[in-house]
């Protein structure tokens, strides 16, 4: 059943300008969060309607594709099609400190429902509004079909659109998914063009990044949940305390936290309907450092997490619980890492995870942070683990063919995306390639 919103407005269909004017949304709306009961929306106020794009080549003097914001007012306005009375949120101000960000929780909202989205901006005498519409999730003792896509490191240079941005995201449209997760990985301060080691230029990386209009188009119709690893943080395998030239570890959660619809935790756990549960737990702010010697004490999830884990997947009814992970749990990953379940480093805490995880009725894995696609079954636990590979064919690479295990069914160095779909009798995981084609299928029974 696709819940996908269907809503269009004149600013969503606008590309991308040398010229650009007029107060907007340059970066759209990211519709976050999504239960059977609430919401969290997003929008950021900017001085223009959409990027401007002078150039694609890197200039710290004349930056390519600027969107900068604009100090003003911001209403954001649910109302149920039909009904008289809407959920309206007092007007707020927005301004550099938060990047003239904000994001607003809508809460006991009716499940299986349809809102249409009103978000309307003010800067002195100029004005601008944008439209859109989401579903809510279904009661968890609704008997229905669930479809969602799941992707990975994506990076603005490489992406294979130049004007548009990755195409998987006007693949993953065109299939109207229920809703979207991105696992991490989400840019990347630690590569050019400009290395981001300051908190402005980390901004600068994320306006310019959700600016593109795939990705514009595809984030104002899907409801859609954001995990964060290394690179969207601040740098590849860190851990907290540590810092990047100028952007400290505060900075990056800061930066973090402001550009994408954040709820109370950053680890969750959401239910569509009777036969869907999603587990997206929290692999940086809670680690011990990679340096650490491996035994009980060295952890990646912490003990309060653990806690949460153990207990909410034990309580579930769900047909298939899935644990979406922004890194490796089963792997294999490539020689030299150390930084995931799947490497010794973390190999005493992630024997543990392996273990419990194929112990819970209907777990499989789904993982991020891995630049090629692939689907393993661990040998020992037997439990299964999907890689989507990387927003572009151009990410791809760092393993090779020739690693592949007798214990992995699928292997291929390419970009992509993963689509899921979930009934009461089975699921079905597709790899598919960046335009969408489908390159791997795997169905998974309920038991």
């Amino acid at each position: 059943m696709n819940r996908s919103a269907v809503f269009l407005s004149l600013a969503s269909v606008l590309l991308f300008s040398s010229e650009a004017s007029a107060l907007g949304f340059a970066d759209g709306i990211k519709i976050g969060e999504l239960t059977h009961d609430s919401v969290i929306i997003w929008a950021r106020l900017t001085k223009n309607e959409v990027a401007d794009r002078q150039t694609d080549k890197w200039d710290p003097e004349n930056q390519n594709w600027e969107v900068p914001g604009q100090g003003g007012e911001l209403r954001i306005t649910l109302r149920q099609p039909g009904e008289s009375m809407s959920l309206e949120q007092m007007p707020v101000q927005v301004d550099a400190a938060t990047d003239y960000c904000h994001q607003a929780r809508f809460h006991d909202l009716k499940s299986s429902t349809q809102y249409t989205v009103t978000i309307q901006g003010k800067s002195g005498e100029e004005k601008a509004k944008i439209m859109t519409s989401f579903t809510t999730a279904p009661l968890p003792s609704a008997d229905e079909t669930i479809r969602f896509t799941v992707s990975t490191c994506q990076e603005f240079l490489r992406r294979d659109d130049i004007a548009n941005g990755h195409k998987i995201y006007k693949s993953m449209l065109a299939e109207k998914p229920d809703f979207f997760i991105q696992t991490g990985d989400t840019l990347y301060y630690d590569r050019p063009d400009p290395f981001a080691k300051d908190i402005g230029t980390a901004r600068y990386k994320w306006n310019r990044l959700y600016a593109l209009p795939f990705l514009r188009n595809f984030h104002q119709r899907i409801p859609s949940y954001w995990m964060h690893d290394d690179h969207d943080v601040l740098k590849d395998d860190c851990w907290p305390g540590l810092s990047y030239g100028d952007l400290t570890w505060a900075q990056g959660l800061k930066v973090w936290r402001e550009q994408t619809p954040q709820g109370d935790e950053p680890f969750r756990t959401i239910r569509w309907g009777k036969n869907l549960q999603l587990w997206l737990p929290e692999g940086r702010e809670y680690r011990s450092p990679n340096t650490m010697k491996d035994g009980p004490a060295k952890s990646i999830l912490g003990k309060r997490q653990w806690k949460w884990l153990e207990k909410t997947m034990g309580e579930s009814d769900a047909t298939f619980k899935l644990y979406i992970s922004a890194t490796p749990v089963v792997g294999p990953d490539r020689k030299g890492k150390n930084d995931n379940h799947a490497n010794d480093g973390f190999h005493f805490e992630g024997e543990r995870l392996r273990n419990f995880l194929s112990s819970i009725p209907g777990c499989f894995v789904i993982n991020g942070d891995r630049h090629w696609q692939y689907f393993s079954i661990d040998p020992e636990t037997k439990l299964h683990e999907f890689g989507s590979g990387a927003a572009s064919d151009e990410h791809a690479g760092g393993f090779s063919m020739k690693n592949k295990e007798a214990w992995q069914p699928f292997l291929r160095i390419k970009g992509g995306y993963l689509s899921i779909e979930v009934t009461s009798e089975k699921a079905i995981v597709v790899h598919h390639d960046v335009d969408g084609n489908p390159v791997n299928e795997t169905v998974i029974l309920a038991r």
